[in-house]
């Protein structure tokens, strides 16, 4: 990079030679009009060029200065706009997410209240069923149902043990003969294959019942798949009762039973470990860590 003459200078400079006065200019900027003058000086000298005409308290550009000012007008211009973009976020790259489809549920609903609180962060959303990580350069965080490690990464429990339900369609064929879990034995359920356990294991141990063979039922690989499934009356299915409670309290689907279970996985925010430091990375954990806690105290 060339060297580059006092920017201070530079500033002082633009001012006096749009308002055509060192005395205007040093109101402008707060300063002495002496103040002005040394400084068109210093920079007269760092150029070598007469920047102004000087004619008693009249001044005026010189051919050298008139270029001069049009050229450093527009760079001036370039670090005002950049410099308000940075303190506003506006043009800085969108936090995107990769997000499972099932967590997805509640994310839609509540995303509108980080937005509103921080209207200068721009938020993508991708969707990714599986618990693996992609390495798509493009995401800095990750939302996941598992359990840590992810090498590489920083994680942190949203929800280390999700409260389990068994739900199903208000019109679900013989519904009112479901009274306790046993009775889910001979009625169809819908199993989520998206994770390496199924919930129906934590359901059904934790009421003291084997596991039934499941080798004939539905099996959905995306817990949306799977809810529309259940909506339509296919079948009996267990979910996480924070994902589910808006369906719950608007008709959409009903709690078979009032028995519940925890499960034995959690859902995590991820991330690689340089994007610690990242403010907008930072931002939107504390404000999921704070949205879920308020949307868990509120069921």
């Amino acid at each position: 990079m060339k060297p580059l003459p006092s920017l201070t200078a530079v500033r002082y400079f633009e001012v006096s030679a749009r308002l055509q006065s060192f005395t205007a200019a040093a109101a402008e900027l707060h300063v002495t009009q002496g103040a002005v003058s040394r400084m068109i000086q210093t920079l007269e000298e760092q150029l070598e060029a007469r920047l102004f005409e000087r004619n008693g308290r009249w001044i005026s550009l010189t051919p050298a200065g008139k270029v001069y000012h049009e050229q450093i007008t527009a760079g001036l211009n370039q670090i005002a706009e950049a410099s308000h973009a940075l303190r506003t976020g506006a043009d800085m790259p969108a936090l995107t997410l990769s997000v499972n489809a099932g967590f997805s549920l509640w994310l839609v609903h509540n995303i509108s209240d980080f937005r509103a609180r921080h209207p200068d962060i721009q938020i993508d959303i991708m969707l990714h069923e599986l618990g693996e990580i992609d390495n798509d350069p493009r995401i800095q965080a990750h939302i996941r149902y598992g359990s840590p490690p992810w090498p590489g990464y920083d994680s942190t429990s949203l929800l280390d043990r999700a409260e389990m339900v068994v739900v199903c369609s208000p019109h679900m064929k013989h519904l009112d003969q479901v009274r306790e879990p046993a009775d889910l034995l001979k009625q169809p359920l819908l199993s989520f294959a998206g994770t390496r356990h199924d919930p129906w294991q934590d359901f059904f141990g934790h009421n003291g019942l084997q596991m039934p063979d499941l080798g004939k039922s539905p099996r959905f690989l995306q817990m949306l798949m799977m809810r529309e499934a259940a909506i339509s009356g296919l079948g009996f299915t267990v979910v996480p009762l924070f994902l589910f409670q808006r369906d719950i309290r608007e008709g959409r689907l009903v709690r078979a039973l009032p028995h519940t279970c925890q499960t034995h996985q959690g859902y995590h925010f991820i991330h690689r470990k340089d994007e610690d430091l990242n403010p907008r990375v930072k931002t939107f954990k504390k404000w999921l860590l704070a949205r879920l806690r308020a949307t868990i105290d509120a069921l």
